[in-house]
């Protein structure tokens, strides 16, 4: 699934209520979209999973071939701070406090959703702003380096 896509502002009311669009949370598989699993990102903001990805990236943190010190560590910061959430009929979750500190999103009321493929992350907009700014250099060179074409990554299947 790579259908989460887009860049949203939406509101962050007083009690940490979020309104994820409905285009996000609709291309969740069919009967995984009343829920979300979010948990801090590896940059400054929030990660937000459905089922199937949330389980994805459980087995990627227990494979990862790091000494187990690390590992423990990392599960410690990703699982342990993770929420499930199920939406409301309004399409809200609940923020949970640790993570919107985490994110620096106190004294925001409005956030920005944007959509990575299979995850989402919800981002304070100055951190966001100040985040792609600091990226341009980086994604301008990679991108300049590598290839766009399909064939270069496609292999024909024998049969």
């Amino acid at each position: 699934m790579g259908n989460l896509y887009g860049t949203y502002r939406v509101t962050l009311d007083v009690k940490r209520r979020l309104a994820v669009p409905a285009k996000l949370r609709y291309a969740f598989p069919d009967g995984l979209r009343n829920q979300i699993f979010i948990t801090r990102g590896i940059e400054k903001c929030i990660t937000g999973y459905h089922y199937e990805e949330w389980q994805k990236f459980q087995t990627i943190l227990n494979k990862l071939k790091i000494d187990e010190t690390s590992k423990r560590k990392i599960k410690r910061q990703f699982l342990g701070r993770a929420s499930e959430e199920v939406f409301d009929k309004q399409g809200r979750i609940i923020l949970p406090d640790d993570l919107v500190s985490f994110a620096e999103l106190e004294n925001c009321s409005e956030v920005m959703i944007i959509g990575t493929g299979n995850t989402l992350e919800i981002w304070n907009p100055r951190i966001y702003q100040e985040d792609g700014a600091a990226s341009e250099e980086i994604i301008q060179k990679t991108m300049g380096s590598i290839s766009l074409d399909l064939d270069d990554f496609y292999t024909p299947d024998p049969n």
